[in-house]
């Protein structure tokens, strides 16, 4: 076999076996987030029904943050997710979902809430800094000009997490259980608590805004190397 054939059976295996991960990642992303989706809405009966008002704003924070996983995992799994298949990454899905759906069995308990979510966020935070390293591992496989861009925005936007906003979120649910925990009779006993989980759905609406401005940013880059490894294959 010449050497360009081989190249070239070897670009279409790749660009075939890129189909089959990304299509592994989104059925991977859409059961575990339906399973989050389910403990949430189990716990939710009862507050719902008895109209325990205190808990709602618990519930559409847990439905938040289903959000923001399942979205902010659309979106890696469309930028740089491909052959060989990342099993820390992969593995890192399930740890973090695990976490998350213990939190939102916990609507009705704020100090438990704020606790698990704390290590939710740091969770999340160690999905990001290993999802960092792949792709500056991936760095030569973006060589067109849209693909540098969606690399250098891939990484800007992981250090921004990394460095920022993962720190705060650990940050803030840990101070919130140790207020909720140390202070109950101001937090739960004069309702300060609400406070703090409002605070919350103000910086989960936000960040969801954000991960839809992200892929509305990336999409013409992320149509051009698909298009790109197309051509290549």
């Amino acid at each position: 076999m010449s050497e360009p054939t081989a190249t070239r059976l070897r670009r279409e295996a790749k660009t075939e076996l890129d189909k089959t991960v990304v299509g592994i990642e989104l059925t991977l992303i859409s059961i575990i987030q339906g399973l989050a989706l389910a403990m949430l809405a189990t716990a939710a009966v009862q507050p719902m029904l008895k109209l325990q008002w205190e808990t709602w704003p618990y519930i559409f924070t847990g439905l938040l943050v289903i959000l923001i996983f399942w979205s902010r995992s659309l979106i890696h799994t469309l930028s740089f997710i491909g052959w060989p298949l990342e099993f820390g990454h992969t593995f890192g899905y399930f740890g973090a979902t695990l976490i998350e759906a213990a939190a939102l069995t916990e609507v009705a308990d704020p100090q438990a809430w704020f606790a698990l979510n704390a290590c939710y966020a740091l969770a999340v935070w160690g999905l990001y800094a290993w999802d960092l390293r792949v792709v500056q591992r991936q760095a030569g496989d973006f060589t067109t000009d849209e693909e540098r861009l969606l690399h250098a925005d891939i990484v800007r936007d992981q250090r921004e997490n990394i460095f920022v906003l993962m720190p705060l979120a650990v940050a803030f649910q840990g101070v919130s259980w140790w207020l909720v925990r140390h202070y109950p009779g101001a937090m739960l006993g004069q309702r300060w608590h609400l406070v703090l989980i409002g605070l919350t759905v103000l910086f989960n609406l936000n960040y969801l805004h954000q991960g839809v401005r992200v892929l509305r940013r990336r999409r013409d880059w992320i149509l051009a190397r698909q298009a790109q490894e197309r051509t290549e294959a």
